[in-house]
Parts: structure tokens; sequence; C-alpha cells
């Protein structure tokens, strides 16, 4: 397997091997993209090869275009459908407009991806059939799988469901499945939900005979998704469910292309059901599913009940929250807007709450996000808060974070303006950080999403300080204590290595980054004679009270601390290695998390 790289120079493949050089122009796409030097070999440079980057070697300057041009299509297609789907009333459709504006708003400045894509190798090959005397299997979805193997695929997916942002409510859909072939309401069961469910059984699968079922199983999920069209439209939450779970398997396996692109589907097509309008003050029936009727009717029947209303509404949830935490690894822009100024859709309840009947049926919201932003009045829709609805507010303020952190290195920023919403935000998630439960370790699906929350949270805290943190006069060291916060919530936190987000990966990619920096700065210290001023004020506030409307103000000084932080680079260098060895033990279920772990595992050894 391959390794994260310790730095850009590792990869200039100017050492050892064939000095040939390929023509301008006729490099592999993957040696253009990561500034390698490539010898044009077909149908796999050599350099991919001694890098084991073979199933992403490509040429562009065929006459058709290369399969991850043709992915890239697929995905600006979907991201113009997503953009008409959001502003309807703005967008003439067919107009190709960029999704990352707003009606009316100024361009942002870029966000700088949190996971360098181009360092991250390509997961080993999956298992293959060779050599092993098992029945093959029929690439067509449609066609059903040996029961005994649905069973042993199902078994091992339903106790990492909740890992895998599985919101279906599990008996309803345990009993569809147990129904005769030939039921109606077996039939309504996706063929894509289920293809996607039996690639997860398989790659969690300990046995050797069924993990070497993956790669078939992987091309029937995308070939159910690819003819998912012809499904009934009362399927529709089962294909957003299906996106979901193939999106995650991408992101899983460092595939983050495909995985990008099964995502944008998903968001797509909660914007065609409108799932952002559920119980929306603004309905003009009075349905439950609260969907407007503004220039369209609703594209999917009404909920029968409160359960079917529930899985919609955590179908949106756990799609937001996907769209906005995968936005900032790989510095896309997110497909719901900065402000959340087009959901009126509540935060969910969880799923035991809707069996028990759900909301009252009176019950209406709007602009759920924003209102959270900014601190506004929000009905109480139960008595405490869902995990998924923490997870959703959390993975808001890393996304806002980091958006509002890439503004600072704008030429065009009113630094009043920006310091004026950088401790507004900053109070925020110092206030939601601080009113987040212990981790639930009832399960370890429960006590998976509380970690993941907190660690959105934590990451949010680094993010928001990201693009200045060369300035001692702004750094009051809150990013390393979020660092350690978010090392210390891993102890005695014992969870089974199946049970694994993959977001994990890149937020602990940031608490480890944190670390790192302080590991060096605190090296640099050592060796320095120069003294400096970092500012003592015990909020965000005071630490930016002293700057005025200049810039130049804002400049760095020589400095470096008397010491080297709440924590000091022994201690950091300690979270460092907890970290580390979480990231390793879930390498086999995660290989996006093993190959970041040997990326920072290179650099530890240099320092």
């Amino acid at each position: 397997m391959s390794h994260v790289a310790a730095s850009s120079s590792a990869g200039d493949g100017s050492s050892g091997g064939s000095s040939k050089r390929a023509p301008r122009g006729a490099a592999c796409l993957n040696c253009r993209r990561r500034k390698m030097r490539c010898d044009g070999t077909r149908p796999i440079c050599l350099q991919c090869v001694r890098t084991g980057r073979e199933n992403d070697c490509e040429y562009t300057d065929g006459p058709d275009l290369s399969p991850t041009q043709q992915l890239e299509e697929q995905i600006v297609r979907l991201e113009t459908r997503i953009r008409e789907l959001e502003h309807p009333e703005l967008v003439p459709p067919s107009v190709v407009l960029n999704p990352t504006q707003g009606p009316g708003s100024m361009p942002s400045p870029p966000i700088r991806p949190l996971l360098d894509i181009s360092r991250v190798g390509s997961p080993a090959p999956l298992p293959a059939m060779f050599g092993m005397n098992l029945p093959a299997l029929s690439q067509d979805p449609s066609v059903e799988l040996p029961a005994d193997l649905v069973r042993t695929l199902i078994n091992t997916f339903m106790p990492c469901a909740g890992s895998l942002n599985f919101f279906i409510n599990i008996p309803r859909f345990m009993h569809a499945l147990q129904l005769p072939y030939g039921d109606p309401r077996r039939a309504l069961l996706s063929p894509a939900l289920l293809n996607a469910i039996y690639l997860w059984g398989a790659h969690l699968s300990s046995t050797p005979n069924v993990r070497a079922y993956e790669a078939v199983l992987l091309e029937r999920a995308k070939a159910a998704l690819a003819t998912s069209v012809r499904e009934p439209s009362a399927a529709v939450v089962y294909l957003i469910q299906a996106e979901v779970l193939v999106a995650t398997y991408f992101f899983t396996m460092s595939r983050f292309l495909e995985g990008r692109y099964h995502s944008s589907a998903a968001v797509a097509l909660t914007l065609s059901c409108r799932l952002t309008k559920i119980r929306s003050s603004t309905d003009q029936h009075g349905a439950p599913m609260g969907l407007t009727s503004h220039r369209r009717a609703p594209s999917i029947p009404p909920p029968r009940d409160a359960i079917e209303e529930g899985e919609r509404i955590q179908a949106f949830w756990f799609v937001y929250a996907l769209d906005k935490a995968w936005a900032v690894a790989l510095g896309s822009p997110p497909h719901f807007n900065h402000n959340g100024s087009h959901v009126d859709t509540p935060w969910p309840l969880e799923m035991a709450q809707y069996e028990a009947g759900g909301m009252p049926p009176g019950f209406r919201s709007s602009l759920t996000i924003n209102n959270f932003l900014v601190g506004g009045a929000t009905a109480p829709t139960s008595v405490m808060e869902s995990k998924l609805s923490l997870r959703a507010k959390a993975a808001t303020l890393f996304e806002r974070a980091t958006h509002l952190s890439a503004q600072w290195t704008s030429p065009t920023v009113d630094r009043n303006e920006f310091f004026a919403r950088y401790v507004a935000l900053d109070a925020l998630i110092d206030r939601f950080t601080s009113s987040l439960p212990p981790i639930d370790r009832s399960t370890p699906d429960a006590a998976l999403t509380c970690l993941v929350t907190h660690t959105l949270a934590y990451a949010a805290t680094i993010q928001i300080r990201s693009s200045f943190k060369p300035l001692d006069r702004m750094n009051d060291h809150k990013d390393l204590a979020a660092a350690e916060a978010a090392a210390t919530v891993l102890e005695n936190l014992n969870l089974p290595p199946t049970n694994i987000d993959p977001i994990l990966a890149i937020l602990w990619t940031a608490v480890c980054r944190t670390l790192i920096g302080e590991i060096l700065r605190g090296r640099t210290q050592a060796h320095s004679s120069s003294q400096s001023f970092a500012l003592p004020g015990p909020s965000t506030s005071t630490a930016l009270s002293g700057f005025s409307e200049s810039s130049a103000r804002v400049n760095p000084t020589p400095a470096n601390a008397p010491d080297a932080g709440p924590t000091g680079p022994p201690a950091a260098r300690a979270v460092l290695d907890r970290i580390l060895a979480v990231m390793n033990r879930s390498r086999e279920a995660c290989p996006l998390m093993g190959m970041i772990h040997d990326g920072f595992a290179i650099l530890q050894d240099a320092m």
C-alpha cells in the first residue's frame, strides 16, 4: 500500500529508475497532477508503478475522455443541476453557474483542502476470487444473491449501520427484507440500497470467502444506482440512502472523486424532493411533509406516518452533514449555502421518537440553520437534542469556521468586519462545544456518532485559526487545547475497528497538524534566544481587542513564547502518538485512515 507523501519533494521522480521523460503533454494524468516526472509508458507508467498508483494512471491524449475526465464532467453536470434545484426561482434550466455562489453574492476565496488528494495513494486492490472455489455472482444488480450470502452480508452490516450513516428505520427494513420476493412491499426495497448494503457487508467481513465478493458487489452497487431512475418515486429515500452508503464507501477507500460524485447525487435527490422544506412554516397546505407549492408539486408522495417522515428528515440532515464535512476535506464548495437560508426542515429527532409518534401535527419550522448561526430562538422539537442534530450543527460550525478563515487571505477583506465575525463565530463554537453531552457509550454506533460530533467541534476551533496561526498576537493557543481535547475523548473509548467514519481521518488530520506544529515550534524555541510576546487574554475577544482597522498592525512580529503553550512539545508528542495509534487500528476497515496514518508516521520519524 502506498503512503501519504511526507513532503512535496519526496515525489519528484528524479531519483532511481529510468531517466526517460515523456514529451510535453504526453504524461499521464496522475503524474501531471502530482508534478512528477513521467516516462509515458503505456498502459501504466513506471512512476505510477513505483509509487503504487497503478489504478490512478490514465492518459488524456486519446480520442476519448479518460474515466477521471468523464467522472469530473458528471460532477459538473450534477452540481449545475443542484444549483438549479436550490434556486429554482432565479436560475433558468440548463444555465451553468458556479455552484459556490449564492444569488447576488461576491466570489469567496478558495478553501484550502484539509486533505491533499495528490499525496494520498491508491488503496490496495480489492480481494480477488482467483484461486478460490466460489460460485460466481451476476453483475446484474436485479439478480438476487444466494439467500445464505444475503444473510451473511446483512448480519455483518447491521451492527455497523449507524457508523455508516444509515437512517432507514431498521425494524421496517428488516421486516420488508424477510417478505417473499413477490410481495409488493418487498419490491419497494431499492436494488440500489440492497446492493450498497451488500457491498459494505463484504467490505466489513472478516471471512476471506465473503471479502472476495467485494469487487463484484461494488460493480453491482454502481450499476444499480446508474439505473435507479426507473425506480418508483416512493423509493427515493432508499436511493438517497444508497448514495450516502456508496459515497461513504468511496471516501473510506480514498477514492475521493467517486465519493464526491455520489455525495453530490445524494444532495441532488434531497433538493429535487424538497427535503429542505419539511414542516416548513411557509407550507400553504399544512401537510406533515411541509413541502411548499412554489413552482412545483411535491415529487414524492406524503409520508404515511411519523416513521416515514422521520426517515426523510434524517435523510436530509445526514446528507447535509456529509456535504459540509467533505467539502472542507476536499477544498470544494458545499452545495448548501453557508447561512442555510433555504433550509426550513426542523432538527431531527431520534428514530425511537418518530416510532413513538414524532412531532406534534401542527409543528412548523423555518430558517433552521440560520437561526442556529445567529443565536435566534428555535421552537424545541424535543427535550434533548438528537445525536444527528448535534452532529449536523457541529458540521455546520466546522465548515463555517473554515470558510471564514479562508477569507483572511482575501485582498478585499474588511479587517474590522472580519474580526467581528471571527469573535462571534468563535464564541458560538465555544458555547456549542461546552454544551455537548458526554460520549454515549451505550453502543458502538452511539459512541462513534458522539465522537464525530465532539471532534468536529474541536476541529472547528482549530480551523477558524488556521489562516493566521503564524501571527503570534492572534495566537491564543485554543487550537492546541482543542487538539488535546480531541485526543482526550478517545480515552477508554474502545470502539471495534469496523465502527469507523472516514471523516475522522480528515478531522484527525487537522488535529495532527496542530500537534506537529507545536512540536516543531517548541524545537525552534529551544534553539532560539529571541524574546517574544504572546497575548495572555482569557478569550478571543481579549486577544483581538488591540487590533485596529489597519492590516499593518496584525503583521507578525519576531516571536516565540517563553514556553510551548498549555501543552508543550513532550505532551504534544504523546497526544500525537495516541491519535496515530487509533488511526492505525482502523486501517483494515478504513484504508484512508491507514494511508494518512502512514504519512504522519513518516513525518513523526523525521522530527
